[in-house]
């Protein structure tokens, strides 16, 4: 199974390039990794410094997120399939990779989140 952040990444880029937006080599996937903390951080219990650290690593090394509101539906659908909800391969606090359910809400939540950052 892929991790959640590498999913995440690849759907960013590929959204942002659909709208005439490009990521730096590197940027999706960095965004991708900090959405990924937060859902863990919501989920499995990564601590708020975990979270905060691939926040900024994200925005420092590569900007802001490349992220319109009105995509939310497009990247909801694009991952869940239809979905409510879907099991998503996060980090832990520990660094070890755990399958742990994703919702449809939570999902959204992160994405203005990473909007946010």
């Amino acid at each position: 199974m892929t991790e959640f952040a590498t999913i995440l990444g690849e759907a960013f880029d590929r959204i942002a390039g659909e709208n005439g937006f490009s990521y730096i080599r590197g940027g999706a996937y960095a965004w991708g990794i900090a959405g990924a903390a937060y859902l863990s951080f919501a989920s499995s219990g990564l601590t708020p410094e975990q979270l905060r650290a691939a926040q900024y690593k994200a925005r420092d090394e590569y900007g802001p997120v490349i992220l319109e509101c009105k995509w939310y539906d497009r990247l909801k659908d694009e991952l869940f399939k239809g979905k409510d909800s879907v099991d998503a391969l996060l980090p832990d606090k520990d660094g070890l990779m755990r399958l742990c359910p994703v919702t449809a809400e939570l999902f959204l939540e992160m994405l203005d989140f990473c909007r946010e950052g």
